[in-house]
């Protein structure tokens, strides 16, 4: 069923189509009566035709929406076409001839005039005139319900389209509360409380922020930035000063828009793969660029490395998020890749359209 907003857009382009087209009819009739009458006749007799012929449209518009209503098949529409219009123009022809004799009869002074009707030659001629009226009116009104339907389509991908990007959300948020409470689980098991309740607090903090964007689908990457900052002061209670963090992000990088969350799984793996296994404890740099029309976002560890995998073989939860939530909202324009790092360790590096925080909305 079409939406009010539907109905008032398909009125309006009716009425501009009807007056515009019964205008143009109008001006051509009179432009060929003054060839033949003078330019009084002229305005009569076309005004009335012209009169006349928008109002049998109407009669037509009412019929069909009428059956349109009543969900008459479509080949049943088309087919009452033929009647509707040979009587809508028997009917055009009958009033416009009236008026015809009435003025003849007060040009003449004469009380009355002879009616030619029934018309048989002009109801023909101006029966094809409504029917291709009617074929017009069709044709608009297909290409009007294509339309709707294609929006319909694309408002019913939209929504699936973001009740995947939530489900994923929804995914990535227990996974990494999981690792979060691992964490707090082996301090407080080893006797260091206080790191446990500093843990807690961040952890805290870093929920609040994050759920406080839990329908947005993008944001500034210095949004970005924080949420990772965050999350790595979680992560610091835990490391102390076995954690190092580096931060290089360009200028105009920082109000880019990004997907929420989606630097948080990159240091996350940084730190079970690159911090975790030494004993000695390690750094992850978190790097953006802007360059030929992408971002580019980098997280880097200088840890053991892949040991000898290949790239896309390190296993994990949010590394196979991130790639699908890329999938979803970029297509084939987003990329993730993992890569031995220069110095050691490993490299993530997300590649994803510049957008221009002007004319997108996060």
């Amino acid at each position: 069923m079409a939406s009010p907003t539907e109905i008032a857009r398909r009125r309006r382009l009716f009425w501009i189509l009807q007056l515009g087209g019964w205008g143009l009819f109008g001006a051509g009739m009179f432009a060929a009566g003054l060839s033949q009458w003078p330019f009084l006749e002229a305005v009569v007799l076309k005004s009335s035709l012209t009169l006349f012929g928008f109002a049998a449209s109407l009669v037509l518009w009412l019929a069909y929406r009428a059956l349109r209503g009543a969900r008459a098949p479509a080949a049943v529409v088309v087919a009452a076409a033929i009647p509707l219009s040979f009587g809508a123009a028997a009917g055009w022809m009958a009033a416009h001839n009236l008026v015809v004799a009435a003025f003849a009869a007060w040009r003449r002074g004469s009380p009355t005039a002879a009616v030619h009707f029934p018309d048989f030659v002009n109801t023909i001629y101006f029966f094809f005139v409504l029917l291709a009226w009617s074929v017009l009116y069709f044709g608009v009104e297909a290409y009007l319900d294509l339309a709707a339907e294609r929006e319909r389509r694309l408002r019913v991908e939209d929504l699936a389209h973001e009740a995947h990007l939530r489900a994923l959300r929804l995914q990535l948020n227990p996974h990494f509360l999981f690792n979060a409470l691992n964490g707090v689980s082996t301090l407080v098991s080893e006797g260091r409380s206080a790191d446990a309740n500093r843990m807690l607090s961040r952890l805290s903090d870093f929920l609040r922020a994050t759920l406080e964007r839990t329908e947005t689908r993008e944001i500034p990457l210095a949004e970005e930035i924080d949420f990772a900052c965050k999350y790595l002061d979680i992560e610091e209670a835990r490391f102390g000063e076995r954690l190092k963090v580096e931060i290089a992000v360009a200028p105009e990088a920082e109000a880019a828009l990004v997907p929420p969350l989606i630097l948080q799984p990159l240091v996350e793996n940084a730190v079970r793969h690159g911090i975790l296994p030494r004993e000695g404890g390690g750094s992850v740099a978190i790097a953006a660029a802007r360059g030929d029309g992408f971002l580019t976002l980098s997280v880097r560890d200088d840890g053991p490395g892949m040991a000898g995998a290949e790239p896309a073989a390190r296993p994990g939860v949010g590394l196979a998020n991130v790639r699908q939530r890329l999938a979803e909202l970029y297509g084939a324009d987003a990329a993730l890749e993992l890569a031995p790092g220069e110095h050691g360790g490993l490299a993530a590096s997300i590649r994803i359209p510049w957008r221009n925080p002007a004319r997108h909305s996060p």
